[in-house]
């Protein structure tokens, strides 16, 4: 079973090209995209993936809170582009079908996607940190805590098209009071890693170029 193995994904920090920036490092931008975006006929949407940094052994339960994350992730990304038509979503098993090198080259990879498919457009998520929240909705003694990266890659020659990152620790009001409003849509409460995930991925997801389009 390779799937479990592929979500697992073991950082070698090569970057495809494009936005001059690696989706494993943090950003002074959550948001960015090429200048000149091509049209695209459809985009692939993969199935997050969390990074393991080469040599490290992760303990069985974070690996298993990761895993359910990136799971969550993806219910998210069903949910939002799941209906529409532009976007194809694969599971770890249509790609295991469709690689015939799962460990072959990053663009190598893309391009036998994308022909597989007949789709230019590759998304990425990778998930790096996903903690639940110790507590409950009026007093928690951890907070919850979600970080992911974003990319919409081109198959031709692997140049990304487009980036977003979310990062958020929710922090209590009064740690930061310039989050009034925050705290306000959230009902003043502590919420919970699913919903702040949720929070995330819908608002990156509504700055998608390719998303904006109104079916």
């Amino acid at each position: 079973m390779r799937s479990p193995v592929r979500r697992l994904l073991i950082l070698s920090c090569v970057c495809l090209l494009g936005l001059n920036a690696c989706s494993s490092q943090k950003g002074s931008e959550e948001i960015r995209e090429a200048q000149v975006l091509p049209e695209l006929s459809c985009i692939v949407v993969l199935p997050t993936v969390v990074p393991i940094e080469s040599g490290r052994t992760i303990p069985k339960a974070e690996s298993k809170t990761l895993l359910n994350g990136a799971a969550y992730l993806d219910s998210v990304l069903a949910e939002v582009l799941g209906g529409k038509e532009q976007f194809h979503l694969l599971t770890d098993y249509q790609i295991d079908g469709i690689l015939s090198d799962p460990w072959g080259g990053k663009l190598q990879q893309l391009q036998a996607i994308g022909k597989a498919t007949g789709c230019e457009g590759v998304l990425e998520t990778t998930l790096s940190r996903y903690r639940q929240r110790v507590g409950t909705e009026l007093s928690a003694e951890t907070p919850a805590s979600v970080s992911f990266s974003m990319d919409l890659v081109g198959v031709e020659k692997g140049f990304v098209l487009w980036s977003a990152s979310f990062d958020e620790t929710q922090k209590a009001l009064f740690d930061n009071i310039l989050s009034f409003k925050k705290a306000e849509s959230r009902g003043f409460k502590w919420i919970t890693a699913q919903e702040l995930a949720r929070k995330g991925m819908q608002s990156r997801l509504e700055k998608l170029p390719y998303n904006l389009k109104k079916e």
